[in-house]
């Protein structure tokens, strides 16, 4: 067995031999670039099961970190701090474990995401650059907590404020403000539920009127673009800048609205695309790198791939309700730059995880989180610090997850706003953009005080 503290990153020979009881594809070189805390790192990385993976040595010399191996049981830990992470060695090169280590003839490779997260760092991949951005996570006001369960000691109150912080929040709350108010002459009776953003503006729909909005990012202005042939729900754009809008029931479809019709004037609805059908109960959509849409079934527990042509694969997670009364399973989605799928579990509260595995079966539900912060768990996206942030509409509440399992409020309020019934989320850089839905449930009920049906905004 082997202990020591690193000093410099380790430059890797090319050249990889695997052992032969080693089964599954094998890691492709990549040539994906890293900065950590805006310093350039050379590394010669591999990519795995949509998985950055690179020598360990190279992870623990730009953080100084201890290092144990143990090349008997497999197990390598590495020890920053307070904080430490361990990694397993796996012969199953399909495996989908973050923690799963690869031991080549010369190397041990771990991967970059979870190993630099559980040391407390923050990752994000620029597709565009194909570069992995590490950074030092500076949100020192999160207080110490277990893994899994969100739990936190102490209490404090935040200054100016009437929100008292206590277990499994913030020591202060992020501030949440209104964009704009989409039917100011009512508090009530209008219901909003998806919301996708760019930088110029924000898109959302009536459920009931079926009108689609188009809204002035910077001044909150909004616009009527057309009416959708069916109630539209939850919103996607893909790197051109063409809509997707999910539209539930038996007969689920998902809709197309052209890029170029989005900023101009306004519509007929017959412009509208039936883009892909056959996603009975259509929900959340995202889109993975490689362009394929991935839908949510809410309470049919199924996950949808959409092909760019609107081929349809299905896909059963094998996820039930917990809750009679509420029985979505799969709400909110997002797909992390390693292809990871993460969607909310509104009826349990938790966050599941979920791959696409080499044979194209989908691998068993993974619970990053259960809480019951994540009460009504709806939309969730992924945030510029590779966290995932999810609108817990029964609670009116905005709530962090790390990848570790960690559980903690970002903005909370009663049934009298800004935040009132959070449906769905939608990150631009630091801003993220929050549809109000406003039903009468929950912390919400009554959903008489307040804005009503509305975009908000809160800034990380």
């Amino acid at each position: 067995m082997m202990r020591n503290k690193a000093l410099a990153a380790c430059v890797l020979a090319s050249g990889l031999v695997f052992l032969p009881s080693v089964s599954g594809a094998a890691p492709m070189e990549t040539d994906m670039n890293m900065t950590v805390d805006g310093k350039a790192v050379g590394i010669e990385g591999f990519t795995l099961n949509h998985r950055l993976y690179v020598p360990f040595e190279t992870i623990a010399g730009q953080l100084g970190a201890e290092t144990d191996w143990n090349e008997q049981t497999g197990i390598l830990t590495l020890t920053l701090g307070e904080k430490s992470v361990t990694f397993t060695r796996t012969n199953d090169l399909s495996s989908t474990s973050p923690t799963a280590l690869v031991v080549t003839s010369g190397e041990v490779l771990i991967p970059v995401r979870s190993a630099f997260q559980q040391l407390g760092y923050g990752v994000h991949y620029n597709s565009s650059t194909r570069i992995v951005q590490v950074k030092k996570n500076t949100d020192d006001s999160v207080s110490p907590s277990t893994p899994g369960t969100g739990m936190s000691t102490g209490e404090s109150t935040t200054e100016g404020s009437t929100n008292t912080v206590t277990d499994n929040t913030y020591a202060d709350l992020l501030s949440v403000t209104i964009l704009t108010d989409l039917k100011p002459e009512q508090t009530t009776g209008t219901r909003i539920e998806g919301v996708v953003a760019n930088e110029r503006y924000v898109f959302t729909a009536d459920m009931d009127t079926r009108e689609l909005y188009r809204i002035d990012a910077t001044t909150g202005a909004s616009t009527i673009l057309t009416v959708l042939p069916r109630t539209g729900t939850g919103m996607a754009l893909d790197t051109t800048g063409n809509l997707y809008i999910a539209s539930g029931g038996d007969e689920g479809v998902i809709f197309k609205v052209n890029a170029a019709d989005l900023t101009g004037e306004p519509f007929d609805g017959s412009k509208v695309e039936t883009f892909a059908s056959g996603v009975a109960g259509a929900n959340g959509l995202a889109f993975a790198q490689d362009g394929t849409l991935y839908v949510t079934g809410g309470a049919t527990g199924n996950l949808y791939a959409v092909t760019a042509g609107g081929q349809v694969q299905t896909y059963a997670t094998g996820l039930t309700a917990e809750r009679a009364e509420q029985q979505i399973v799969v709400n909110g989605i997002a797909i992390d730059t390693d292809g990871a799928i993460y969607t909310s579990n509104t009826s349990s509260g938790e966050v599941n995880r979920f791959v696409i595995q080499m044979d194209g079966k989908l691998s068993a539900a993974e619970t990053i989180a259960k809480s019951p912060l994540l009460y009504g768990a709806d939309g969730l996206t992924l945030g510029p610090d590779g966290q995932i942030y999810i609108a817990a509409n029964e609670r009116n509440a905005i709530v962090k997850v790390t990848m570790d399992g960690q559980v903690t409020d970002v903005a909370h309020n009663d049934n009298a706003g800004p935040l009132e019934f959070p449906a769905s989320v939608s990150f631009v850089g630091n801003t993220l953009y929050i549809s109000n839905f406003d039903l009468p449930r929950g912390v919400n009920n009554p959903n008489v005080p307040g804005i009503g049906a509305s975009i908000a905004v809160m800034k990380l």
